[in-house]
């Protein structure tokens, strides 16, 4: 017998992804999602978010994602929308570049976003996130 009101709060509860190698960073985000009810999954680097969502296709609302992580260029957002079940997910892009290293034509596609890594600023990402 399974729990459907269970299954159902899983449902509707939003997942967030986290790809950052900077260890009290990742810890400060998941910190802030899960405060505000969101599920959390997080990942040290880009590569092994991306050999768990080969593996094992986890629901994703929205991903935080380094630019500048070890792995995939960072950019995992390419790297999920390839499967038609993540080509809503929201995907911010909380990098350490300036606005002229950053490349804007990332941000051509819907559902993403751009906010520099300085000290506060991951206010802004939750805000994001809530928005969801």
């Amino acid at each position: 017998m399974t729990d459907t009101k269970n299954e159902k709060i899983h449902e509707m509860t939003k997942v967030v992804m986290i790809v950052e190698d900077d260890d009290t960073i990742r810890k400060l985000l998941t910190i802030e999602c899960k405060r505000r009810g969101f599920e959390v999954i997080e990942y040290r680097d880009a590569a092994s978010a991306m050999a768990a969502i080969d593996r094992n296709k986890p629901k994703v609302d929205a991903a935080i994602v380094d630019l500048m992580n070890i792995g995939y260029g960072g950019n995992l957002g390419d790297y999920l929308r390839k499967y038609d079940q993540y080509r809503t997910v929201k995907i911010i892009y909380y990098p350490a570049l300036t606005d002229s290293q950053f490349n804007k034509n990332i941000l051509e596609t819907p559902g993403t976003y751009y906010v520099h890594k300085v000290p506060g600023s991951i206010k802004t990402v939750i805000e994001i996130v809530e928005k969801i």
